[in-house]
Order: C-alpha cells, then sequence, then structure tokens
C-alpha cells in the first residue's frame, strides 16, 4: 500500500513538471550571433539556463540573430534582452531606447577583459602588404557593413591614415559570420587581407585552426595589460541591454544574476567568458560611429529636409504656428486700417461738406444782414421823410388853420362892426 502511494506521488508530480515549467513566463535573449547560430545557441543557451535557475518563474531562451536581423527583433519587441556588440548596442540604444544593465568580461587564451579592438592582417609571406598604406589597390574582406569589431573599427583607423577603403581597395567584400571564414580567406590567399575583432586568432591559434605565424599584423598597436594582436585603440566589450517594454523589476533580477556570476561557472566556461562588470561607458564608441557617419549618424552634417523635420518637428511646428498667428494678425490689422481709412475718408468728406454748407450759411447769414441792415436804412430813411412830410404836413395845417382862424376871427369882428340893417 505504501509502495502504491509512492508510486502515485511520483506520478503525479511528473505530471505536474510540465504544467510548472509551462507557467513560467518566457523571456527572449536576442544575441547577435557572430560566429554562425549555431554557435551562439551551444555558447549562450546554458547563460540562459543559469538565468531561469536564478529567477523563478522565468525561462530564458536565446534568439540567434544577424546583424539584419537584430535591428528589427528590437524595433518590433521580440525580445526582452539582448546581448551584441559596441556598435551594435549604441544604434539599438539610440534608436530604440535599450539600456545597458552589463558589459561582458570575455575570456580568451591570454586573460579576461571587458574591451575589445580588431586586428587588421595579411599573410606573413606577402612582402608587398607591410602597412595599411600598402593595402590600396588590394582585395579586402571584413565581416559586415555594420559590424564594429569586424569592420568600423578597421575602417576608423583606415580613415585616419587617409584611406577611403570604399575608393582605394580593388575589391572590398563582407563575408558575414562566422568570422574564421575571413582568416581562412586571407590564409587560402582568396583575398590580400583582411579584418577581424581581437582575440580571434589566438583563439583559432590555441584550438589548432591556425597558426599565428603564418599571419602579418598590418599597423599594430600595444595596448597595456592588453595581450592580443591589436590594429586599432579598444573600446568596451559586448552589452547586456533591457528593451523598452522589458519590466524593471525583471530587468533589475537579470542584472543582479549576471554580476553576482562566479568565474569559472559552467554557463561562464560554455560562453567563452569569465563574468559580467558593471556597464562601461559607450561613448567612445558614439564618438567612433559619428566619425564614420554610420548607423544613427548615417546624415550626420547633412541633414536633409524631412530628417530636419523628423527632428525639429515641435519647433517647426511652434514657428509655423506663430507665422500663422502674426499674418493673421498682420492681415486683420490690415483690413482694420482700410476700413478705418475709408471710414476716416468718409468722414473728411462730410466734414468737407458741412464746411461747405456752414460757409455758404455764413455767406447767407451776413447776406441777410446787410440786406436788414440795407432795409432798416432804407426804413429809417423812409420814416424820416414820413415824418418830415408828416411835419411839413401838419405845419402846413396848422398855418392853414391859422390864417382859417385868423380869417374867421375877421369876419367875426366885421360883422359885429356892422350895425343892424
Amino acid at each position: 500500500m505504501l509502495r502504491l502511494l509512492l508510486v502515485l506521488l511520483t506520478f503525479l508530480a511528473l505530471s505536474m513538471a510540465p504544467l510548472a515549467q509551462a507557467a513560467n513566463h518566457l523571456v527572449r535573449l536576442g544575441v547577435l550571433a557572430h560566429r554562425g547560430k549555431a554557435e551562439a545557441l551551444k555558447s549562450w543557451g546554458p547563460t540562459a539556463q543559469y538565468l531561469s535557475q536564478q529567477i523563478p518563474g522565468y525561462q530564458f531562451v536565446i534568439v540567434p540573430l544577424s546583424n539584419d536581423d537584430i535591428g528589427p527583433a528590437v524595433e518590433y519587441n521580440e525580445l526582452e534582452f539582448v546581448l551584441t556588440n559596441p556598435g551594435s548596442y549604441a544604434e539599438l540604444e539610440f534608436s530604440f531606447g535599450i539600456t545597458r544593465i552589463a558589459t561582458l568580461k570575455n575570456k580568451s587564451p591570454l586573460g579576461a577583459y571587458s574591451v575589445l579592438g580588431a586586428v587588421i592582417f595579411a599573410r606573413a609571406d606577402r612582402q608587398d602588404i607591410q602597412s595599411l598604406a600598402d593595402l590600396r589597390g588590394k582585395r579586402f574582406m571584413a565581416v559586415h557593413e555594420n559590424a564594429f569589431g569586424g569592420w568600423w573599427l578597421a575602417w576608423h583607423e583606415m580613415k585616419h591614415q587617409g584611406i577611403d577603403p570604399y575608393q582605394d581597395f580593388s575589391l572590398l567584400t563582407f563575408n558575414g559570420f562566422p568570422q574564421d571564414n575571413i582568416v581562412y580567406a586571407i590564409r587560402d590567399g582568396k583575398v590580400d587581407a583582411g579584418t577581424v575583432r581581437t582575440d580571434l586568432l589566438e583563439s583559432m591559434a590555441f584550438s589548432g585552426k591556425i597558426q599565428l605565424k603564418d599571419f602579418r599584423v598590418l599597423n599594430a598597436q600595444h595596448a597595456e595589460n592588453f595581450p592580443y594582436l591589436l590594429s586599432t585603440p579598444l573600446y568596451p566589450d559586448w552589452a547586456f541591454a533591457t528593451l523598452r517594454h522589458t519590466p524593471d523589476e525583471l530587468a533589475q533580477q537579470v542584472a543582479i544574476a549576471l554580476l553576482k556570476m562566479q568565474p569559472g561557472h559552467p554557463a561562464a566556461q560554455a560562453g567563452g567568458y569569465v563574468e559580467w562588470t558593471v556597464p562601461l561607458d559607450y561613448h567612445s564608441v558614439q564618438q567612433l560611429m559619428q566619425e564614420l557617419r554610420v548607423g544613427h549618424y548615417i546624415h550626420y552634417g547633412k541633414l536633409s529636409l524631412i530628417d530636419l523635420a523628423k527632428q525639429y518637428w515641435m519647433g517647426i511646428a511652434a514657428t509655423l504656428l506663430a507665422i500663422i498667428i502674426l499674418t493673421s494678425a498682420y492681415l486683420y490689422t490690415l483690413h482694420l486700417n482700410r476700413r478705418l481709412s475709408h471710414t476716416m475718408k468718409h468722414l473728411e468728406e462730410e466734414i468737407s461738406q458741412r464746411q461747405c454748407i456752414e460757409k455758404d450759411l455764413l455767406r447767407t447769414r451776413d447776406n441777410l444782414e446787410c440786406r436788414v441792415a440795407d432795409r432798416t436804412a432804407e426804413l429809417a430813411r423812409i420814416n424820416e421823410e414820413l415824418e418830415s412830410r408828416v411835419a411839413h404836413r401838419t405845419a402846413q395845417l396848422l398855418s392853414a388853420m391859422q390864417r382859417l382862424d385868423a380869417e374867421m376871427k375877421t369876419k367875426h369882428e366885421q360883422s359885429d362892426t356892422i350895425p343892424p340893417g
């Protein structure tokens, strides 16, 4: 009975395990497969397993990506995290806002380093190729036109020495991943020279694939405490970054898990690295891209109208709005001025007409006053004449009455002196 119970419990545990695993949230880690997709799955699969163990409830899986695939995968949120080279990281940071949370400390036969460079090389028996200047007219091979350690670093060094690979080489080809094929192509004489990231030649030699004595490094550089063949300055190594849509809490847990990974951990051994360190400053990468005008700096210094509109659309819109408002205000003011001018002209005409009427009234008044004065004077003259005539007539009447009176008186006296008959 006890044995049957144990069998049943074992069966239930086994049947529940897939369900528990299915309940985990899938977390996609995009990795730039610089040595091929199969190698990326082999190298980084254990790191994904390590993160799944360290962060319960999440299942991390590796998504190998090429230089051409990694941008669209980030743009369309097909990943939660991305592990890529410095140039790719700088481009994705600018274009899609990814944020670095750790920098890789790479392992190679001669030690562990969180920086990288590029090596430019040719076959050792090519006596006609001793320096970068000798590459003019030669066939050259790189990884990809957008590869940081596999092209941009070498191109940047050539540019500083006055060499334009797009004009000065007889042939410039990009072979893609894995970078090992570039080394083989130079060894076999298919091209005259090429470039790969630092430590690749040492790694291939350590594994017995090539012999270092068969190759000559061009523009050899020496960096303190950096033992690998080198032709360029050093830059921060690969960045582990989180996307905008990735939860902050998950990103924090991943950063902590990476930083606490101990050197020698099976995941680190499988990935060919030692450990992870705090994210380094990638400003030097941005400067290199700006000088080469690659990635998001492709139109640097020569913005088109479309780029200008995209970059400054808010300022342009505000300026256009201000121009429209000012133009409308000007036109409205001009309209008001015209109406005011028309009204003023009309008022001036009315004032002029009123002034003319007032002048006519004044003339009429003056004429009336003159006529009244003349009539008054004439009436006064007539009145004087009448008064004079009346006075004269009165005097005549008085004189006549006096004469009549006198005659009457005389007659009366005469009648009194005549005796009765």
